[in-house]
């Protein structure tokens, strides 16, 4: 029996995906206006200058955590590689 297919459905069975992407949402950055209507509307503006520093520090969470993530999955990633590199050696072309 060739050992290749046995390596493959080991692959399948856990390979990548074990632990999903995620997607960041980058913040909206409030727009610029005029004095006349940062008077205006003071407490507006305030909020969303507000949400917009919570949403950045949610989003640089977020980064972190996928950059924790893809790093952790290189590492998994690279030593599956190494085995199948150390495996594949001893294979019989023949077979």
């Amino acid at each position: 029996m060739k050992p290749f297919p046995v390596i493959v459905s080991t692959i399948a069975a856990f390979g990548p995906g074990v632990a999903t992407a995620e997607w960041c949402d980058p913040p909206i950055v409030p727009e610029l206006t005029t004095p006349e209507l940062a008077q205006e509307y003071r407490e507006e503006f305030k909020d969303e200058f507000d949400q917009y520093f919570r949403d950045a520090s949610r989003y640089t969470a977020c980064l972190d955590a996928e950059r924790t993530r893809i790093f952790e999955e290189m590492q998994i990633t690279a030593q599956r590689y190494n085995r199948f590199l150390k495996d594949s050696a001893t294979w019989d072309p023949l077979q």
